[in-house]
């Protein structure tokens, strides 16, 4: 094999040993053009280096064959190790030097962005933290421009959060349904006294069956509990006709209009043909007072159109 042949093995060498680096190419050129340094002029100054080294081997190496002929003793093979272990050490040194000068750089690129970061997000904490659905709207919008990765997650925990808090807040209300429609229960089931009933109807169920439907999470929660109240209601045929049996009439009609297909089923087994209801208005409406009698009708009427809307 010739000197240029050793010559070019080198320099293949030494573009195995940059190949082996833990950095890709990209990787370096990014990081050098981040430093201010030009990549192409980098390589090319390593590259010129090594072929400098040798091209001084190969002007020796011409001069050797006049120096032995003059009975100077060769120093080939002495001086062959010391020369590649020099390269390959130059090699290796540009191959550290650049790693090193990528983990610096790339390091502190990372902590200016997360300084960047730090210092956009942090005016958007405050809207993110509002009680204000619409505030917290905007700010989610301006951070995914900032930091989509931040929002995602900011976004995943603001609805948990929404979830949480609708959910301790209906707890809350069905908290105040729940005293109200016991002590309405209670009175049906225990107590024979007519008052009882009366208060039971107009102060306990009826209202609270009113209020939940106000919201359809609530109303669903308090209506089904309503099932445990159908069997006491006396709409098919009053022992003793009392005012509260319109009222009974209302919770009957809101329950068979409730959509809630156990709640309407349940409904529907307690609840008269309208022309029954109609019957029991004829015959006790006309010894009411003539308020009572129109609160009476109406209540008739919107029987008679939930029932009929059950077909």
């Amino acid at each position: 094999m010739n000197k240029h042949s050793n010559n070019d093995e080198i320099l293949r060498r030494l573009d195995a040993l940059a190949a082996d680096a833990d950095h890709t190419d990209a990787e370096s050129r990014a990081v050098l053009e981040e430093a201010g340094v030009d990549p192409a002029a980098f390589v090319r100054s390593a590259r010129e280096h090594a072929q400098t080294i040798l091209a001084i081997d190969r002007l020796s190496e011409r001069r050797r064959p006049s120096t032995e002929a003059q009975g100077a003793p060769s120093r080939v093979e002495g001086r062959d190790p010391f020369r590649y272990w020099v390269l390959g050490l130059t090699a290796a040194a540009v191959a550290v030097i650049t790693t090193i000068v990528h983990l610096d750089l790339r390091a502190d690129a990372a902590a200016r962005r997360d300084v960047t970061r730090a210092q956009l997000i942090g005016p958007l904490l405050p809207s993110l933290a509002s009680d204000d659905p619409e505030k917290r709207s905007i700010a989610l919008v301006v951070a995914r421009q900032v930091d989509p990765e931040f929002a995602s997650q900011t976004s995943a925990q603001l609805a948990q959060w929404e979830v949480a808090s609708q959910a301790q807040a209906r707890a809350s209300r069905n908290a105040v349904y729940a005293t109200r429609f016991v002590s309405g229960l209670q009175k049906l089931q225990l107590s024979r006294d007519p008052d009882d009933r009366k208060a039971a109807i107009w102060n306990d169920l009826l209202p609270v069956l009113l209020d939940a439907r106000k919201n359809r999470d609530d109303f669903v929660d308090v209506a089904i509990q309503y099932e445990r109240v159908l069997p006491l209601l006396r709409v098919k045929d009053p022992e003793v006709f009392l005012d509260s049996y319109w009222g009974e009439l209302w919770i009957l009609s809101i329950l068979l209009e409730s959509r809630i297909a156990p709640v309407v089923e349940a409904a529907r087994q307690q609840a008269p043909e309208p022309s029954v209801v109609q019957k029991i208005f004829q015959k006790n409406s006309a010894g009411l007072p003539d308020r009572e009698r129109r609160a009476f009708e109406e209540a008739v009427t919107v029987y008679a159109s939930s029932y009929k809307g059950l077909r």
